[in-house]
């Protein structure tokens, strides 16, 4: 089954969705589902979760998609290692 939910206002990271995997989840009180992936915006992710754990489930996978600025373009130049200079 897959779950989608709206954008919730503006926010710097447009277009980001984040896929979330999800087995186990609690229909009713009798019933759990095998699979389930739940696409959110970046925005929503963290009360996501939260619902997902309330509902008894147990995530599997999480990946984030869109955006363009995910990665940095120039990771940082390594340190150089220097004596203490002690005076």
């Amino acid at each position: 089954m897959k779950v989608s939910a709206g954008t919730r206002g503006t926010s710097s990271v447009n277009g980001r969705q984040v896929t979330i995997t999800v087995t186990g989840l609690a229909r009713n009180d009798f019933v759990r589902s095998a699979d389930c992936v739940m696409q959110v915006p970046y925005t929503r992710m963290n009360e996501t979760m939260r619902l997902v754990h309330r509902l008894g489930g147990r995530i599997t996978d999480v990946a984030v998609s869109g955006g363009g600025n995910a990665t940095q373009a120039n990771p940082p130049a390594p340190r150089k290692n220097r004596p203490n200079s002690q005076s």
